[in-house]
């Protein structure tokens, strides 16, 4: 990887940030879809509670082997001229600030210039729609991002964006609404929509014909989980509803952009009759 330009840094957390491992899964699925390598680790003493975050044992050729917890940092070569650096790891329940200066300073030492944090939260929508995603940055957000009327209780990914700002790092937050009532499965749907924003963000078309399959099959799942319950069918058959009229108000205002200011202007003409 070249010292000169200038890396992104894409980071995802498991834990409160995480519904569904979509965002984890995001970043699992670049690391595996093409070549990566780790290059740096930041170690978890100090960080984890290992009543939450627990070790895990795994048998490496028969041999037990405990796995600590720890945030890893990969190069991942999306093409020969196209590299990101990925960080992921779980959420940490303790001195996040001084966390998040770690991440700050390796991303330093790696040349990275901006930082993307992925995140994924459960919200009243379907699997029978596109999902929401809403994609917010130093410079402006879109239409569907609610991140300047939010106030409340943040993750790890909102801080370390935050004081990548204060660093003068390029900052963006890319989040996706995933189905409540679908539990807390893998989302294929979630993590497909946020690797098709990133790529948008990032201008690379990723690698995504294991998760389109996966996605259907999701989907599928999702249907038939629908048709047992009456109750479930129809609360997604409200939410359906609710996100077509939704639809239908944007086309109507966007086919015509002077059409919702002269709404707005004939209801304060009607208002000021009275």
């Amino acid at each position: 990887m070249s010292e000169e330009r200038e890396s992104t840094l894409i980071a995802a957390f498991g834990g409160w940030n995480d519904a569904c491992q979509s965002a984890t899964n995001a970043l699992h699925h670049l690391i595996d879809s093409y070549d990566a390598c780790e290059i740096r680790h930041i170690n978890c003493d100090g960080y984890y509670d290992y009543q939450v975050s627990r070790p895990t044992l795994c048998r490496v050729n028969g041999k037990a082997r405990i796995v600590w917890p720890q945030t890893s940092f990969y190069d991942v070569s999306c093409s020969p001229d196209q590299h990101l650096i990925t960080l992921i790891g779980p959420e940490p329940n303790y001195h996040w600030r001084e966390y998040c200066q770690k991440v700050l300073s390796i991303a330093s030492e790696l040349h990275v210039g901006s930082v993307i944090t992925l995140g994924s939260m459960f919200a009243d929508c379907t699997h029978t729609r596109p999902l929401p995603v809403g994609v917010c940055d130093d410079v402006d957000c879109d239409s569907d991002c609610d991140c300047g009327e939010y106030s409340g209780p943040v993750g790890i990914t909102t801080v370390l964006e935050a004081m990548a700002r204060e660093q003068r790092f390029a900052g963006t937050s890319i989040w996706v609404s995933v189905p409540q009532y679908m539990g807390n499965d893998d989302c294929p749907m979630g993590t497909l929509a946020l690797l098709d924003a990133l790529g948008h963000k990032l201008g690379i078309r990723f690698e995504s014909s294991k998760l389109i399959r996966e996605t259907r099959e999701w989907q599928a799942k999702a249907s038939m989980l629908t048709r047992c319950s009456n109750q479930l069918s129809d609360y997604v058959h409200q939410l359906e509803e609710d996100w077509d009229k939704a639809e239908q108000s944007k086309e109507a205002s966007g086919s015509d952009p002077h059409k919702a200011d002269q709404l707005v202007q004939e209801a304060e003409e009607f208002l000021k009759r009275f």
